[in-house]
């Protein structure tokens, strides 16, 4: 049993929650509590190493019979000083990244362009996979999209969407394969009078300056959510889930 927090191991996945850069060096993330590892295992996701405090409930201990990788058990009040929740579901998972592929013909995707909050990041991941978008992609600037807050609000949908950084460049050979449609809070077309049925890619630009210089010189058209109350923006999920539920309804319409 780990007892001290001086344990490699345990530095290692405390590091991992903590830095962007370690997650990146090792090309790995953290997976907390028994929801996300449910899911992380029904997508056939391959655990590196898994830290159990003897809180764990009998479901938990199920899941942690399935994973084929290092299982180590922590003292409980080591694993809720460890864990980024204020307490601990008593499981840790450590994943490598996700290589889930792009579509070769995309006709559905959602670009995050500077999105900076973890909450807005992660529950517009799970409203993508909810609408059937077929990828994610977002540009440097945008919030770690493996950080612990961004993987909860996710709710497993890390690892069902394929999800891709993105430069200019992509976005400029994108362009010329799909609509951009960049979410603009004056101007643009009505969303619902726009043709959403034709290969797009809605773009949701930095929660306070909107959409970088780079995505505003690709060619592109505005799209407008109309708001008759007396509110001058929406949240940059809220504005997400607007316009793809609208999409959605115009292809099924």
């Amino acid at each position: 049993m780990i007892t001290s927090l001086q344990n490699p191991k345990l530095k290692w996945v405390r590091t991992l929650l903590s830095k962007k850069n370690q997650r990146t060096l090792d090309h790995a993330f953290v997976c907390e509590g028994i929801r996300l590892a449910e899911e992380a295992l029904q997508c056939q996701q391959a655990p590196l190493l898994a830290l159990y405090s003897s809180s764990l409930s009998e479901r938990g201990m199920r899941l942690l019979e399935q994973c084929a990788c290092e299982t180590l058990e922590v003292e409980v009040t080591l694993m809720d000083k460890v864990s980024a929740t204020e307490t601990s579901q008593g499981l840790l998972l450590v994943l490598p990244f996700i290589e889930n592929p792009l579509p070769a013909n995309p006709d559905f995707l959602l670009l995050l362009d500077k999105i900076k909050d973890p909450g807005n990041f992660g529950t517009i991941l799970r409203a993508a996979l909810a609408f059937g978008v077929q990828g994610i992609l977002y540009t440097s600037g945008s919030v770690d999209p493996y950080s612990p807050k961004v993987v909860r609000s996710g709710m497993g949908a890390h690892f069902r969407i394929p999800l891709q950084k993105v430069d200019g460049e992509y976005l400029s050979s994108l362009s010329r394969c799909v609509q951009l449609l960049l979410a603009d809070v004056e101007n643009g077309s009505p969303c619902w009078e726009a043709d959403l049925q034709k290969p797009l890619c809605l773009i949701i630009g930095n929660e306070a300056h909107g959409a970088s210089d780079t995505v505003r010189q690709l060619p592109h058209q505005n799209l407008h959510i109309p708001m008759p109350g007396n509110m001058e923006s929406l949240n940059a999920a809220m504005a997400a889930n607007i316009l793809l539920y609208e999409t959605v309804r115009q292809r099924k319409s």
